[in-house]
């Protein structure tokens, strides 16, 4: 049955730049977002205008968002400032400038092999053609083993050779006898195979030495600089086991505070992870990145605080402190009121003695008793 549709590139379409339409690949956007921002898009660009009218939030059924979801995922496109949303008037506006975005990239984007394939599909001469294996464009890269490599394939009709596994008694080898050795081989037993996830772990390595051996000397030393926002919502992801779409834009909107006060964000990291240790330890859980807030700010201050010097007077300092105090020095009211009342104290005892005649003059060391003599 023959197509009825038969769309043309020169009819009537949405004009949009390949950076913006690039970037919404690249971003890790959810169904449900990536469905209202081609919905804005088509009653705004694709008619010829900056900004869509959606008088209703019901009217977004027809990009399949309902309309018990339609307001959080509004909402959250504003805050990651996506879209420009102007609710008395129902307008709604997308923000071309994409680097103003709040969404985290997709972790399986690699932007160099991206442009790889966009310059592969422009120098195609003819578009109906797929490029060859063992050209330039796609060279040929066959494993050790493979049938299509440079063995000899047998024609058709004719007799396979017998090949006979080594261990096997019916060959022509001979069997190793007892207590020989025997060479090591991979087993080829199911259970011992190497797994999907080892075998790519091996290929990363591998591409990661390749590429550290052709950059100059020193050049494997600078690590690249992550962005702070991303560092901080991966850790959030890592302690909670979360995904990055699963963050809330409330908790999105903590991040920036934290990091817009100048907090470095390992010094966030580093807070989240003793915080959540001790929770965890309690049997405690944390539902919401900003209860790590208060704990950072106080972090924050107590490292900005500048240190306290704390002076321990020597042994003699505190005597002659004393003997300052007592002897012409300043004292408090109540260290004076206690002077005035042991004053007090020991001029009555004085007066007493006096009268009762017991008073005796205290002997004063290096002055004599004798009375003067007269002259």
């Amino acid at each position: 049955m023959e197509s009825q549709v038969n769309p043309q590139p020169d009819d009537a379409h949405i004009r949009i730049s390949h950076e913006v339409h690039r970037e919404l690949i690249r971003r890790n956007f959810s169904k449900r977002q990536r469905n209202i921002i081609d919905f804005i898009l088509t009653l705004s660009w694709g008619c010829g205008r900056p900004d869509a009218v959606i008088p209703h939030l019901t009217h977004f059924a027809l990009c399949g968002v309902a309309k018990n979801h339609v307001r959080d995922e509004l909402n959250d496109l504003v805050v990651a400032k996506v879209i420009i949303w102007e609710e008395a008037g129902g307008i709604f506006r997308f923000n071309k400038h994409f680097d103003q975005w709040l969404i985290t990239p997709n972790k399986g984007h690699d932007s160099e092999l991206m442009k790889d394939l966009i310059a592969l599909n422009i120098s195609r001469t003819d578009p109906r053609k797929v490029p060859k294996t063992g050209t330039s464009q796609f060279p040929k890269r066959e494993l050790h083993g493979s049938q299509k490599g440079n063995s000899v394939v047998p024609e058709k009709g004719t007799e396979f050779p017998k090949q006979e596994p080594e261990s096997s008694q019916k060959g022509n080898r001979e069997v190793p006898e007892k207590g020989t050795p025997t060479p090591e081989k991979p087993s080829r037993i199911k259970a011992f195979r190497l797994s999907k996830a080892i075998i790519k772990a091996k290929i990363k390595k591998d591409l990661k030495s390749s590429c550290l051996k052709s950059l100059p000397s020193g050049a494997e030393k600078q690590d690249p600089i992550p962005d702070p926002f991303i560092q901080v919502l991966d850790m959030y992801c890592e302690l909670h086991r979360k995904i990055d779409t699963q963050i809330t834009m409330m908790d999105r909107q903590t991040i920036q505070q934290m990091l817009g006060q100048g907090i470095p964000s390992d010094l966030v990291c580093e807070v989240m992870e003793r915080v959540h240790a001790d929770r965890t330890a309690k049997g405690q859980t944390i539902g919401s990145l900003s209860y790590y807030r208060n704990p950072v700010l106080e972090e924050w201050q107590r490292r900005q605080a500048p240190p306290k010097l704390q002076v321990v007077p020597s042994p003699a300092r505190q005597q002659s402190a004393v003997q300052e105090r007592h002897y012409g020095g300043i004292m408090s009211i109540e260290e004076t009121n206690d002077w005035i009342a042991e004053q007090d104290r020991r001029r009555a005892i004085v007066e007493e003695a006096k009268r009762n005649g017991t008073y005796v003059i205290p002997e004063i060391p290096g002055i004599s008793r004798r009375k003067p003599s007269a002259v």
